[in-house]
């Protein structure tokens, strides 16, 4: 009876924890979110030239190749909510920085590619932490509904409320949605404070293993090699989609400044449906089987939207890319962490994001340069095709290795279900 009040007991806290990483969470993406369609409609306004937009596009996800591997050693040695915390304490002052540059007019590209620059720096470092803490609030089989959850929690607010406000407060002043932005990234600091996710003590800094440790893993187990070739395919591809939309929509498909935020919407749209129906369309399909079809279909969402004279074309092929992008990242993100072993989550998911989102600005100045040369809808073309050929390519060796390793796996989540049950014992020994 004194073990299953203490399991019950502990239970309770990991659900309080988890209440608390997603408030925190909720008032970060908020902030995001109004600065997401802000700041390239800022670019277009400061220097309309593809390559300038998709200069601005690459440096949003530029830091994760020169940050992702201390980002994620730093959220497996040191307190994860604190990390949180400080980061976006950080952003909130460059935010803040950039608004005032915007009201004195002292704005320009330079500024504006630094100012992202800081920002997505101090993110990698919050979204290491972040991402590495979930797995330990919650069961392996409950990922795919608590990512979901959260991946929701991002659509609906980072991508569909966020964007709507933010380009109609830019289009009062170009300020407001920064110092708004700012604002919502400090009391995001609130929760994260005391925000604990494990109860074990980190180990002495001398003791900290490699910060290579998470690359490492990621290429000597094969699952994990595979999943991660084919994802970041995916993102180089979504990069290209990403660094010409802004262009798209308002000199191809005829959406006025003011209303970007509401295009973007949709895709925010098909983001939150996507993530709630991933459940169960993991559970009936599998969540590899899943990745894949996803995969296939913001393929088709792109030359949807690539052959689209207007956004009445563009939109559904829009929210179809939304649809599938945020699903398959669900998929993607909880077949990681199931093969992670907790210890090394922070670093595996650093370097998988270091290598992931370092393939978006890759795509985003391939789509300028290619934009430049053939046509701001040449990229989408590209990308469209690429995307259906890299899914289909790569199907069969991924449900290969998924299914080559299911034995290891099912080991190892025995083996965990067994420390989780020694450690309830022994806490309730103590």
């Amino acid at each position: 009876m004194r073990i299953r009040r203490r399991v019950a007991r502990h239970q309770h806290r990991l659900q309080r924890s988890f209440a608390r990483l997603w408030l925190g969470f909720t008032f970060s993406s908020s902030g995001d979110g109004l600065i997401l369609g802000a700041v390239p409609l800022l670019a277009v306004a400061i220097n309309p030239h593809p390559l300038a937009v998709s200069a601005v596009v690459a440096a949003d996800n530029l830091p994760w190749l020169l940050l992702a591997l201390p980002a994620g050693a730093f959220a497996d040695r040191f307190d994860q909510g604190v990390l949180m915390a400080l980061s976006n304490a950080f952003r909130a002052g460059v935010i803040l920085i950039a608004a005032l540059l915007i009201v004195s007019d002292r704005m320009n590209l330079l500024f504006l590619i630094l100012v992202v620059l800081l920002n997505a720096g101090a993110r990698a470092v919050y979204y290491s932490s972040f991402q590495a803490m979930v797995p330990a609030l919650v069961d392996s089989d409950s990922l795919e509904r608590a990512n979901g959850l959260l991946t929701g929690t991002e659509s609906g607010t980072e991508h569909l409320a966020g964007p709507v406000v933010g380009t109609w407060l830019f289009t009062v002043g170009k300020a407001i949605p920064f110092l708004a932005d700012s604002v919502a990234l400090v009391l995001s600091t609130f929760p994260f404070f005391k925000l604990r996710a494990k109860e074990d003590e980190k180990p002495p800094l001398e003791e900290s293993p490699s910060i290579w440790e998470g690359a490492k893993l990621l290429f000597a187990d094969r699952r994990l090699r595979v999943l991660l070739v084919m994802v970041s395919c995916l993102a180089g591809l979504q990069g290209m989609e990403a660094g010409v939309l802004v262009l798209l929509a308002t000199m191809e498909w005829g959406v006025r400044t003011g209303a970007y935020g509401l295009f973007l919407a949709v895709g925010a749209v098909g983001n939150l449906v996507g993530s709630l129906f991933i459940s169960g369309l993991a559970k009936r399909f599998g969540t590899a089987q899943t990745l894949i079809g996803t995969a296939i279909a913001s393929g088709a969402g792109y030359l949807i939207m690539a052959s689209a004279h207007s956004w009445r074309l563009a939109g559904p092929g829009f929210f179809l890319v939304g649809f599938a992008v945020a699903a398959g990242s669900v998929a993607a993100t909880s077949l990681r962490q199931r093969l992670t072993p907790q210890s090394l989550m922070g670093r595996v998911g650093s370097a998988w994001r270091g290598i992931v989102w370092g393939a978006a600005p890759v795509g985003a100045l391939a789509a300028g340069t290619l934009a430049s040369v053939g046509g701001l809808r040449l990229p989408l073309v590209l990308a469209g095709i690429l995307q259906c050929a890299v899914a289909i390519l790569l199907a069969r060796p991924l449900l290969r290795s998924i299914r080559a390793g299911a034995g290891d796996l099912s080991l190892d989540v025995g083996r965990h279900a067994r420390l989780e049950d020694d450690h309830s014992a022994n806490s309730v020994g103590e």
